[in-house]
């Protein structure tokens, strides 16, 4: 845990402020979000080669935009898309710098499908825990609480 409460050290001292210099004060979403991609560095594990769609540049902005539709928990890429488009530092936090730079729902979603292929996710998950927590044992206590059957079942 001493690497995560640094990581979330160096996140609010350094990163916060920086990011609010340039993009302006962050709403607690947008705060979430950069906690959750400077843990999880999902552009890490993109892959480089892409058979079709935009360049590698642009499939890790997109990958960002997936971890963005989780942490905004919304349901449709469209909705994402709404998002992306008037929400000029959730865009910039993608990866774009301006609007026309986005690509368009098809795009997302032929990138959202080459994710769910190539088990993206998993692949980020594996990679986080290897990363911050491999070295230690993590411990859970399960109780079982004794319930009494109701009185009628005791007749």
């Amino acid at each position: 845990m001493v690497v995560l409460s640094s990581m979330w050290e160096r996140i609010q001292s350094d990163l916060f402020p920086f990011l609010e210099e340039e993009l302006g004060e962050l709403t607690i979403k947008q705060q979430q979000l950069v906690s959750v991609l400077e843990v999880i560095r999902i552009e890490d594990a993109v892959f480089s080669e892409y058979r079709t769609g935009r360049h590698k540049s642009d499939r890790k902005a997109i990958a960002r935009a997936f971890v963005a539709k989780a942490v905004y928990n919304l349901s449709m890429t469209r909705e994402l898309l709404d998002r992306l488009k008037c929400d000029k530092a959730l865009r910039r936090i993608c990866g774009w710098e301006s609007l026309c730079a986005m690509p368009g729902e098809s795009t997302f979603s032929r990138a959202f499908g080459e994710f769910a292929e190539n088990r993206l996710p998993e692949v980020v998950h594996e990679s986080t825990i290897n990363n911050h927590m491999s070295d230690r044992l993590v411990g859970h206590i399960s109780q079982s609480h004794t319930v009494k059957p109701p009185w009628w079942s005791r007749m």
